[in-house]
């Protein structure tokens, strides 16, 4: 005698991934693990990535910080495909277009690109740090042009 088990029916996900050979983004940027910013030292560092062009930090949905430098992978054709697939590095076989940066419902939660943000988002998240950071670590020029956009702020 056999008997039937009803199983549950898992549902598809509703939302089409994008697949890497559309999309490439991934190809465009190294991005390497920094600290959070939870100590003055830690926030200069970061404001030190952001005096860069083409730099800027972001922390992502499981809350990880990283800073992210602008640059096209050498291997990367204008089809969007590795030339050296086959042989790819380790770091590109653990990518997963299932949880990168475009198909990932988490994505970039905070990101920086000018030192600005940066210290008016450090101002209201640590404000002991920002204290610190803006007393000996921040130009007079970028705490001018902070002050001026305070005030643009205030007048709307």
């Amino acid at each position: 005698m056999s008997y039937k088990v009803p199983l549950p029916v898992i549902a598809p996900d509703p939302r089409a991934l994008v697949p890497c050979t559309e999309c490439g983004k991934c190809c465009t940027y190294v991005a390497v693990g920094i600290n959070a910013p939870t100590t003055p030292r830690l926030a200069t560092d970061i404001l030190w990535y952001l005096y860069h062009d083409r730099v800027y930090v972001y922390r992502d949905g499981a809350g990880e910080w990283s800073v992210h430098f602008e640059t096209r992978c050498r291997q990367l054709g204008d089809d969007l495909l590795c030339r050296v697939y086959a042989e790819r590095p380790h770091i590109c076989r653990a990518f997963d277009n299932e949880t990168c940066e475009v198909n990932c419902p988490e994505g970039r939660v905070l990101t920086f690109t000018a030192p600005e943000a940066f210290l008016a988002w450090l101002e209201t998240a640590k404000p002991r740090v920002y204290r610190a950071v803006l007393k000996r670590y921040v130009p007079e020029r970028l705490k001018a042009s902070m002050s001026r956009a305070k005030g643009a702020e205030a007048a709307r």
